[in-house]
């Protein structure tokens, strides 16, 4: 099962027990119940998501470095014209 944590104003935590559970349309499925072929696809959509993140952060990464690395190139050029 899956366990959530959960911090009250005390700084205590809470775990609650809650089964994962997949939503498609109106209708609820404990993920227990589903068959491994949904599981497995599961696992990948989760991967494919993490992944999509990971390479939006990557992207982010080199913008700022092509802009630093412009930046760079103005200011040697600028001084070495003075």
């Amino acid at each position: 099962m899956k366990e959530s944590s959960v911090t009250n104003l005390n700084d205590e935590v809470v775990v609650e027990n809650e089964e994962p559970t997949l939503t498609v349309g109106d209708t609820t499925y404990p993920v227990s119940e589903l068959s491994d072929k949904v599981k497995e696809m599961l696992s990948l959509h989760e991967q494919a998501v993490q992944m999509a993140t990971a390479a939006k952060r990557q992207a982010v990464i080199h913008d700022l470095a092509i802009a630093n690395i412009a930046s760079m190139i103005e200011k040697a050029v600028t001084e070495t014209e003075e």
